[in-house]
């Protein structure tokens, strides 16, 4: 019996939702839209290194973390894991190519 695209495409998925090499990471897919000039620094970065863009990513995303966790107070460390404490409001974000999350005043 032939598979529907939506049988495949699940299929696809399953199969790449494994273990990584290290034995507590499962994969957790990531679907978003980014501009262009990310997307292609993205693709150097990997490129220059010699790494995958998922290396890339997970990487810039642990080195974001590290270096917020070690300005915070040592009572609001917890509340961060538990994602009790924003720098900003989620629902007004304004986006700008030029611009880091870091460089956005907090909202009132």
């Amino acid at each position: 019996m032939r598979k529907s695209n939506t049988e495949r495409q699940r299929a696809y998925r399953d199969r790449h939702l494994k273990f990584t090499d290290a034995p507590d990471d499962l994969l957790e897919r990531i679907n978003q839209m980014v501009s262009l000039p990310a997307k292609n620094t993205l693709k150097r970065l990997a490129s220059y290194y010699g790494v995958t863009q998922r290396a890339i990513l997970e990487s810039a995303i642990a080195n974001a973390e590290r270096a917020l966790f070690d300005t915070l107070p040592g009572d609001q460390q917890n509340d961060y894991y538990d994602m009790k404490i924003t720098l900003r409001s989620n629902r007004k974000q304004q986006t700008s190519n030029n611009g880091s999350l870091t460089d956005r005043t907090p909202e009132d």
